[in-house]
């Protein structure tokens, strides 16, 4: 397994972790300090996607 598979699924764990931490806020009181946090992580997870995105090679091109 090459690095970008590694890359792609912590930053897509740390989006579900951010999503799951912005649900668990607006759902249950008295825990609304995970909004900003699950906010945040999943802020991070989409520069982390952007910034595996932008790292990556181009693909080559086949002509066949």
């Amino acid at each position: 397994m090459d690095r970008s598979g590694v890359a792609y699924g912590g930053v897509l764990c740390l989006l579900i972790v951010g999503v799951a931490a912005l649900l668990a806020g607006e759902f249950f009181h008295g825990v609304g300090y995970l909004v900003p946090v699950g906010g945040g992580l999943a802020l991070l997870a989409v520069g982390g996607l952007t910034a595996a995105i932008a790292r990556s090679p181009p693909p080559t091109r086949a002509d066949g």
